[in-house]
Formats: C-alpha cells, sequence, structure tokens
C-alpha cells in the first residue's frame, strides 16, 4: 500500500506542477517562479520545475493544441491530465521507440528523454534498465566528437 500512496502523491504532485504551468500560459504571465517554489518545497531538484514545463511544451507542440486541465483546486483529473501521467510513466518504458498499451504509437525520443528528466527531478523510480541506458557513455551529456587537447595540437585545432 505505500507504494501506491507514493505514486498517488507523485501523480497528484506532477499535475499540481502542469496547472501552475497551464495557469501561467492562460494568464500570459511565467509560471516557472511558482512552479519553482511549488517544487522546492516539496523537495524536488532544482530543475524540476523546468523539466516539466519542457515535457508539457514538447507534449503541445506535437500535438498541435493547448493541453486542458481540470480547476485548480480538484481532486479530480483531466484527460489532458490522465494523459500526461500516461506519458510520464510510460516514457520510461518507450524510451527505445516501442508501443504499449498505453501509448499505442510510442512516443517521440525527445518527449521520452523530457518524462525521464522529469522523473529524475521528482524522484519517480527509473527503471533500472533505462536507468543504465540513460547513464551510459553512449548517452552522455557532453559531445563524444569533442578532441582532446593532444589531439587538437595535432590537427591545428
Amino acid at each position: 500500500m505505500r507504494d501506491a500512496r507514493k505514486r498517488a502523491f507523485e501523480d497528484a504532485m506532477f499535475v499540481r506542477l502542469f496547472r501552475l504551468w497551464a495557469m501561467g500560459r492562460e494568464d500570459h504571465t511565467s509560471a516557472l517562479p511558482a512552479m519553482h517554489a511549488e517544487a522546492t518545497k516539496h523537495g524536488y531538484k532544482d530543475h524540476a520545475a523546468a523539466a516539466c514545463s519542457s515535457l508539457f511544451e514538447l507534449v503541445e507542440g506535437h500535438l498541435g493544441r493547448q493541453l486542458v486541465r481540470e480547476c485548480c483546486c480538484s481532486p479530480s483529473f483531466s484527460s489532458d491530465e490522465k494523459a500526461l501521467i500516461g506519458i510520464l510513466r510510460s516514457a520510461l518504458s518507450l524510451f527505445s521507440g516501442r508501443g504499449s498499451r498505453e501509448v499505442p504509437h510510442g512516443l517521440p525520443g525527445a518527449i521520452s528523454w523530457a518524462a525521464s528528466c522529469v522523473c529524475d527531478a521528482m524522484g519517480i523510480t527509473i527503471d533500472p534498465e533505462i536507468q543504465a541506458l540513460k547513464s551510459s557513455s553512449a548517452n552522455r551529456q557532453d559531445c563524444p566528437f569533442k578532441s582532446t587537447a593532444g589531439e587538437a595540437a595535432i590537427y591545428g585545432l
């Protein structure tokens, strides 16, 4: 039961950040300060708000429409909020581009990666196999083509 409560809290916090983001969009104001305050209040990493914002923007861009939120204090989730939770939970297993029953068409790599970053920022459990892939040298953040100082001297770079 503890895992179910933890998961429900994670989902509720993720939706709370989405609602703050959507309200900022509706008011034509930056939602990041409010999102950041909410995220840090609950002990999430500093980049949690930015990671969530990126994910929401990518999903809207992919859909070609605005995501619909439920009222800010509603205990119910809109269908878009439920779909965002589905993306967050499924993206980790769909990292390699496969589909699933929840997301039969699969997810673009950018959305999968953004969801993975949200999970990392919010401490949502990541499948160990996916974590290994994300952490592998093939997926490192720095450029794999960066030359060393010695190579730069040899080639006059």
